[in-house]
């Protein structure tokens, strides 16, 4: 994996195995230690006790189904899988509209980055329609969170098999977009898209509570936006609840969403193409799914 972040290893953080680890595991586990620069330890008692005898907060648990990262205080888990991605997949298969594509407007062979990685749904989701010729690239600013998907993109294997090849073409970095956009040449990608938490989030299903627990929550800028619209070669992409002030503070010229929808995707022109459309109009877009 490629760092762009502080090389100081994460706080508060150990890792074990799960009870009586096969010795695959147990390198499994050390490896990951020796990656994040924290501690090993062995599991020789419950979670909840093992975080307290070596005072961490979280600990990373490698078994031989998966790594899940566990606070024990909380009850907070978290582990890889794509999230509602093969449903769309599914859905897109079948000739469905999907609102994000559909604001990104993107063809085979083109380029995104995504600078809210997470569970990298949205990515496979991207992968699928640029196509192996096309490249999706994702950032994710949370070490954890980062670590994990990028274990889950290279090992997660799906009972999809074209979900599992999709998950295999998305690239991803553990680093901070506000860091990473300076470094990249002007219309370095066709998309640059934004997923940032809610602040006022809709209502929280279980699979959301420990991915909204460990992504940044840092608020999207204009300082940003601006940013993106440079790397951009086509567009910025945002996406937040309907009904969001965002909008009219980011500069979107389109919305684009679904009847009844409570998601929309705000769309920025970037700055080339918006010099080269002789301005950019704002105008909305719901289409029924």
């Amino acid at each position: 994996m490629t760092n762009l972040n502080s090389n100081e290893p994460p706080k508060d953080l150990a890792v074990t195995t799960s009870g009586r680890p096969t010795e695959e595991v147990i390198h499994t586990a050390q490896d990951w230690a020796e990656r994040l620069g924290v501690p090993f330890v062995l599991r020789v008692e419950g979670i909840q006790k093992l975080a307290a005898r070596y005072d961490v907060k979280g600990l990373l648990v490698v078994s031989a189904e998966r790594i899940t990262y566990r606070e024990p205080l909380t009850a907070l888990e978290y582990f890889f899988h794509p999230s509602m991605a093969k449903v769309r997949l599914h859905n897109c298969l079948r000739g469905h509209d999907d609102p994000l594509l559909r604001a990104m407007a993107l063809q085979a062979g083109e380029s995104v980055l995504d600078c809210t990685l997470g569970r990298a749904t949205d990515a496979a989701l991207c992968a699928w329609k640029v196509g192996p010729s096309g490249r999706v690239l994702g950032l994710e600013k949370s070490r954890i969170l980062a670590e994990l998907t990028i274990d889950g993109l290279a090992h997660y294997v799906d009972s999809a098999t074209r979900l599992t090849e999709l998950l295999r073409r998305v690239e991803a970095l553990w680093a901070d977009y506000h860091e990473f956009l300076p470094t990249c040449a002007d219309d370095s990608f066709d998309i640059v898209y934004f997923d940032p938490i809610f602040h006022d989030p809709l209502e929280q299903s279980q699979a959301m509570v420990p991915l909204r627990a460990l992504a940044d929550s840092s608020p999207l800028t204009a300082e940003a936006v601006a940013e993106a619209r440079r790397v951009a070669r086509r567009r910025v992409v945002i996406k937040q609840r309907k009904g969001t002030p965002l909008w009219e503070e980011l500069g979107v010229s389109e919305v684009v969403g679904s009847p009844g929808g409570k998601i929309e995707y705000g769309v920025v022109i970037a700055s080339g193409a918006c010099l080269g459309q002789g301005g950019c109009r704002r105008s909305r877009s719901f289409r029924a799914e």
